[in-house]
């Protein structure tokens, strides 16, 4: 078995139209947690040049999407209080 991770953009373009694209379908090495998922999105935001640009998440209730979310904020230093980044 596999762990693969799928990113999918969402935005408006400069026509003003909603567009929707995959940006990267990785599997992911090692075991299937929130820091390696991290991982493999940091190296996308980064590979992408939109780390400043992100201002959402959408992922269900698991735990490790939690982790995972937290573990992107504190490496990428976004605009979030100190009270949100707790655990960096």
């Amino acid at each position: 078995m596999h762990a693969i991770i799928g990113v999918v953009g969402h935005f408006i373009n400069k026509d003003g139209r909603r567009r929707h694209v995959i940006l990267r379908l990785r599997e992911i090495i090692g075991k299937h947690t929130g820091e390696n998922m991290a991982g493999v999105l940091i190296d996308l935001f980064r590979d992408y040049g939109i780390a400043g640009n992100i201002g959402y998440f959408m992922a269900n209730n698991a735990e490790l999407n939690d982790t995972c979310i937290d573990a992107i904020l504190c490496a990428l230093y976004l605009n979030i209080s100190a009270k949100l980044r707790k655990g960096c």
